[in-house]
């Protein structure tokens, strides 16, 4: 599954429209000239020509050859059907690892759990009196504590020994998870530090491709992480960019705005998202010189717990077999579902969720393989019934080609995603229904097929949900402990999580915990100053909650199909220096402004609809993060004049604040984005 963000396109997509104004009317009554512009090195009609070979004209659904009383006499579903059917070569773990039927099972469970859970407020329910407090809540799971009463009693042992005989810990940081800890793990180890990799199962990748930007791969080159040579090894795909689309029907090619033609709005962007890496190479790559450096990796050693002492240290606990680690700082980067996560945020429903599933097949056209799709949509809103409302949007990679004598149109195999925002009430559909209409809608998306039972050699379906939370990212609760990556939601609430995330903060998440391990500033007020309050990551959340649809709302159809194509007809026409940051999961005070007012401009009569979808609430919070984002646009511009006083400052803790307040305000800014 990729782990950067098919749906960083939609963040802004709001963002251009919210101060719109007049009657709310429905239809198509602003005229507009722009046209969808492809790739520079490609003539609008061989771009044209490509996209109308990979859509269907049509909105009905192709047949499969199996009826559903044959589905009946067989007891499987097609979901079934084509999951046992493909290898279990290559599982890994975390979100989208894992592809068998047993493992989509326990996904369905894990997320039947999740909609049945009734949230709670477990720290202010402890406040209240014994007696008015609700007996049926059981305590939160210790997987982390500080109380010297509680835990592993030989985590405390060691942790005692250190002490008394004055020795040193085992290491400065220990890393808990492998797949994209080992990123970070390897990053401070060359910054001079003793670093451990803990890891539940084996270190390894995924088969399936990670897709990213060059420009991405090329920051943990300059980090000293990644090699050229390791990137040319890892890529197996490339191709120009990715097409953002979002029609009320499918129309390819779609010529003009949406108010010219009725349907919606396309285009091209190039160089985002156009590159398929292999997990497995770039960790086995990571990894070997990790070790290289003298650092450690443990792997299939599941996790037990952690105990804390704020005065000596932190040992983690591995169980009977295994002694005790220990080390000054702990990293947790088990992803979204990270124990420790869980037990900080216990009692706690995610504010939204995005579902996702898909396949990586072969079969598809090869002479039209050769664009992806960053962000899609060939349909209006769907009503589920009970089940609510869902907008689906789409993804797809071409794979095998670019790269190592692959020609474009050489390969028929893609990659493609199906994926939703939506809260996780009780009623939602599961991700079995989910599956069932990516399965009935993916010939409509891919024309080329029309059986997808017959007509593909399916190689792996992908599923997973990711759920977000509007604290993120997510402050200590524990000394010596903190979350870093998914674990501690520093990704965008429209992302799919990880990976690029990474690569954008891993220069200063590493260079923050070198500074703050090496001058012993490991309190959690101290930690948490790394993951600070950053406003854009924050004015995201509008543009989740813009794209999905409350239980029971009423809404026209056609609402995030006119919303997210007039601003990004607006966004292309501004050109690459606007639309490429929002496509990365980066908003800009520069680019938000001249979307609004253009936007503004285009449609000025959808402002009460989209206070009526959103609230006025949201919208009011909204505002504030992006009053935040030009706050902290001024204070970077600013920060050239305060560094030298900063780097001059005698107290270390002071200097490591002030340090990371000026970070903040270059990520929650946007100013960590640089363009080529």
């Amino acid at each position: 599954m990729t782990t950067t963000g098919p749906r960083r396109a939609a963040a802004g997509a709001l963002a251009a429209l919210v101060l719109l104004g007049g009657d709310g009317s429905d239809g198509f009554v602003t005229p507009s000239s722009r046209r969808c512009r492809g790739p520079s090195h490609v003539s609008r009609t061989v771009t044209a020509s490509l996209l109308r070979s990979t859509v269907a004209p049509t909105e009905e659904p192709a047949s499969t050859d199996m009826t559903p009383m044959d589905e009946e006499q067989t007891g499987k579903s097609l979901t079934q059907r084509i999951m046992e059917s493909t290898s279990s070569a290559g599982q890994a773990g975390g979100a989208g690892g894992s592809s068998t039927w047993d493992a989509f099972l326990r996904t369905e469970a894990n997320w039947s759990r999740l909609k049945d859970f009734e949230g709670f407020d477990y720290d202010s329910m402890t406040s209240l009196p014994p007696s008015a407090r609700h007996s049926s809540i059981p305590k939160p799971p210790q997987f982390v504590t500080d109380d010297g009463s509680q835990g592993s009693e030989r985590c405390w042992s060691k942790l005692r020994a250190h002490a008394e005989d004055s020795t040193p810990l085992d290491y400065d940081v220990v890393v808990c998870g492998g797949t994209l800890g080992i990123f970070i793990a390897l990053a401070l180890q060359i910054k001079g530090l003793n670093v451990a990799v803990i890891e539940a199962g084996k270190l390894q990748g995924r088969e399936q491709e990670w897709n990213i930007s060059m420009k991405e791969l090329e920051e943990l080159v300059d980090l000293g992480v990644l090699t050229e040579e390791i990137i040319d090894e890892a890529v197996s795909t490339e191709f120009p960019g990715c097409r953002s689309g979002f029609k009320n029907s499918e129309v390819t090619p779609l010529e003009g705005g949406y108010f010219e033609n009725g349907v919606g709005y396309e285009c091209f962007t190039p160089g985002v998202l156009n590159l398929g890496v292999s997990p497995s190479v770039l960790i086995n790559s990571v990894a070997k010189r990790f070790l290289e450096r003298g650092g450690t990796v443990l792997e299939g050693t599941p996790l037990k717990g952690i105990c804390i002492s704020d005065s000596i240290g932190a040992a983690v606990d591995m169980g009977d077999r295994d002694e005790p680690v220990t080390a000054k700082l702990v990293l947790d980067c088990m992803g979204n579902a990270s124990p420790i996560s869980r037990q900080q945020r216990y009692g706690r429903k995610p504010d939204g969720v995005c579902a996702v599933v898909g396949s990586c097949a072969g079969g598809y056209e090869k002479e039209s393989n050769l664009l992806g799709d960053i962000i899609y949509t060939n349909n209006e809103i769907q009503d589920k019934g009970p089940n609510g409302k869902l907008q689906y949007f789409w993804e797809a990679f071409p794979v095998g080609i670019g790269r190592n004598g692959n020609e474009p149109g050489s390969s028929d195999v893609k990659t493609t995603y199906m994926f939703t925002y939506m809260d996780a009430e009780k009623d939602r559909p599961s991700l079995t229904t989910l599956m069932d209409d990516y399965w009935e809608q993916l010939p409509i998306y891919q024309p080329s097929i029309q059986d997808v039972e017959r007509d593909l050699d399916v190689k792996r379906v992908l599923f997973a949900f990711f759920p977000t939370y509007t604290d993120s990212p997510l402050k200590p609760m524990w000394s010596r402990l903190l979350a870093v990556g998914d674990a501690s939601g520093i990704q965008s609430p429209l992302s799919f999580g990880g990976f690029g995330a990474l690569t954008r903060h891993l220069d200063r998440i590493s260079g923050a915990i070198s500074e703050a391990v090496e001058n012993d500033l490991l309190h959690k007020s101290e930690l948490g100053e790394i993951n600070a309050y950053t406003p854009n990551l924050s004015a995201a959340w509008m543009f989740q909650r813009a794209m999905s649809i409350r239980m029971k709302q009423n809404v026209d159809p056609k609402f995030v199909n006119r919303l997210l194509a007039v601003n990004f007809d607006q966004m292309d026409d501004m050109g690459e220096i606007t639309i490429k940051p929002f496509l990365q999961d980066v908003v800009r005070i520069d680019g938000l402004v001249g979307s609004l007012a253009r936007s503004f401009a285009a449609d000025p009569t959808f402002m009460p609809q989209i206070v009526a979808h959103v609230g006025i609430p949201t919208l009011a919070e909204w505002l504030g993060h992006v009053s935040m984002i030009a706050a902290y646009d001024i204070l970077f511009n600013m920060s050239s004049v305060i560094r030298p006083f900063v780097d001059r400052m005698d107290d270390p803790r002071e200097r490591f604040v002030w340090r990371r307040r000026m970070e903040a305000w270059k990520f929650g800014s946007g100013n960590d984005y640089t363009f080529e």
